[in-house]
């Protein structure tokens, strides 16, 4: 199967990893490594011998909801590929090729990844127990409709996103190895099959409507929630986050944009817990809710 290495969705970088391929990778520009595509797990982050880049990864595998896949070079150095966010896109590209070795052994069978993937989630399921068309259509119609994470009666954890349904966590809380995406139809007969059902919606940690300053657990970075309920990014502090005198935080050098970096949401969200202050900072003009932002 051919990939176009600027058009890979999630699904296409676990077959591409756990497939018989060459990817090669372009590093500043200029550098070109080619190896295996590797997705990456705390066991890669704990076994890399650079203490700095080790402490890096295992911190960005824990408070972040990113996957990310890297290039094993001829020497054991992993060199990053490509990066997807907590929606499963791609926040950043750096593959520039991607080739099959049809001589170096056999590409694995899709179909026997997804049965073993099945089988971790829950043990004891029989999976090969026939299924009729009248089962497969009431599994189907217990499946949640809208979009979202949810967590399985077995203790999985599932992204549904259009149609389809991604592992996330095993019944053990593990991230699985093999996240491949099935359809709904297939998810509904293997979650029939896996007595995953009833599944139970996750919800999103709730951020605060108070209009406001807050800054994160870690003192690093200021926020501005503006009664028209925008976020902004009004400063990133650095560790020392009170020995600075922000007055007129507007105007400070630290302000990554002359108004505030106006932020999505997720991205805020994922630096909760925030914490409301005041720290003498100055309040804004009223926002105009009928201006762009």
């Amino acid at each position: 199967m051919k990939y176009d290495p600027k058009k890979l969705t999630y699904g296409d970088a676990l077959r591409i990893s756990t497939a018989n391929m060459t990817v090669t990778v372009e590093i500043g520009g200029v550098q070109h490594v080619t190896g295996k595509l590797k997705h990456l797990d705390m066991d890669d982050a704990l076994a890399c011998d650079d203490p700095a880049l080790r402490d890096l990864m295992a911190l960005s595998l824990i408070i972040t909801d990113n996957e990310y896949f890297a290039v094993r070079d001829d020497e054991g150095i992993l060199c990053p590929a490509i990066r997807f966010d907590h929606d499963l896109n791609v926040t950043w590209n750096t593959i520039i090729s991607i080739e099959e070795n049809p001589d170096d052994g056999e590409e694995l069978d899709l179909a026997e990844w997804k049965t073993k993937l099945v089988k971790v989630d829950t043990p004891t399921a029989d999976v090969d127990k026939p299924t009729t068309d009248t089962q497969a259509e009431e599994w189907e119609k217990q499946l949640p409709k809208a979009n979202g994470f949810y967590k399985a009666a077995t203790g999985s954890v599932w992204l549904h996103a259009g149609d389809t349904w991604t592992p996330i966590l095993d019944h053990h809380g593990n991230v699985p190895p093999q996240a491949l995406q099935q359809t709904t139809e297939a998810f509904a007969v293997s979650s029939g099959h896996s007595k995953r059902f009833p599944f139970e919606r996750l919800c999103e940690k709730k951020l605060p409507t108070r209009p406001g300053f807050y800054r994160n657990k870690d003192k690093t970075n200021l926020y501005h929630l503006n009664s028209c309920g925008v976020w902004k990014l009004i400063a990133y502090m650095g560790p020392d986050f009170d020995s600075h005198s922000l007055k007129d935080p507007w105007k400070s050098q630290f302000i990554p944009a002359l108004s505030g970096e106006v932020m999505s949401e997720r991205d805020v969200r994922n630096d909760m817990p925030l914490h409301y202050c005041t720290l003498g900072l100055e309040e804004p003009k009223d926002a105009d809710c009928g201006e762009t932002f």
